[in-house]
């Protein structure tokens, strides 16, 4: 089966010196294109290697700010057809309404930063591949109503699968709760049992 797998932060821009992003690296991601590869699907990887490094293995496409995310995304749904996507990436919400020219000076006692929305790529996913799998990644603060509002991602989102944890679950190892549209729900607790389950999903109806 073809599946793309996006992975890692994107980057938004404060000024040419400083970005947004958040703390995660897109090893989940790069773990499950190596483990789905062994499978014997065609696998596409769409990373930000700043902290992985060098991708070996998966065919591997690069990207740092979240304008080179969507991009990479749209260009590889518009030329291939994909039976599932798995969307790992940890895609900014934000980004500064105004950015810096050059570095916006240090020193100074306060410097006020204007956030607006950024689109959801996730949306175009849907559009631009109506009959794959998608399956995303949703993650809550504490795992209180985890599984309603991931469920309820799933479904505005019209994904098929979701993947969700909380803060709280990566301190403590690889908890997570696959969901699908029936709200039925499975739990992992590594990432070789995470990717059994994937590829479980991604060979049924095959």
């Amino acid at each position: 089966m073809k599946v793309l797998i996006t992975a890692g932060a994107t980057w938004v821009k404060v000024d040419e010196a400083r970005i947004l992003t958040n703390r995660f690296s897109g090893k989940t991601g790069l773990y499950l294109a190596k483990a789905l590869k062994n499978k014997g699907h065609k696998v596409t990887l769409i990373i930000n290697p700043h902290c992985v490094g060098e991708v070996k293995g998966p065919k591997a496409v690069c990207y740092h700010y979240f304008s080179e995310f969507k991009a990479q995304v749209l260009k590889c749904l518009r030329e291939e057809r994909f039976d599932a996507i798995i969307h790992t990436a940890a895609v900014s919400d934000y980004r500064p309404k105004n950015t810096f020219k050059g570095k916006a000076p240090s020193g100074k006692s306060k410097l006020r930063l204007e956030l607006v929305p950024l689109p959801k790529v996730i949306t175009s996913m849907r559009r631009l591949a109506p009959k794959a799998k998608i399956i995303q990644f949703k993650l809550q603060a504490n795992r209180k109503n985890l599984i309603q509002a991931a469920f309820r991602s799933l479904k505005e989102n019209k994904s098929d699968f979701v993947v969700a944890n909380s803060l709280k679950d990566l301190s403590s190892g690889c908890k997570r709760f696959v969901i699908n549209g029936a709200k039925e729900v499975v739990s992992v607790n590594s990432q070789k049992q995470l990717a059994l389950v994937l590829d479980k999903i991604v060979r049924a109806g095959s």
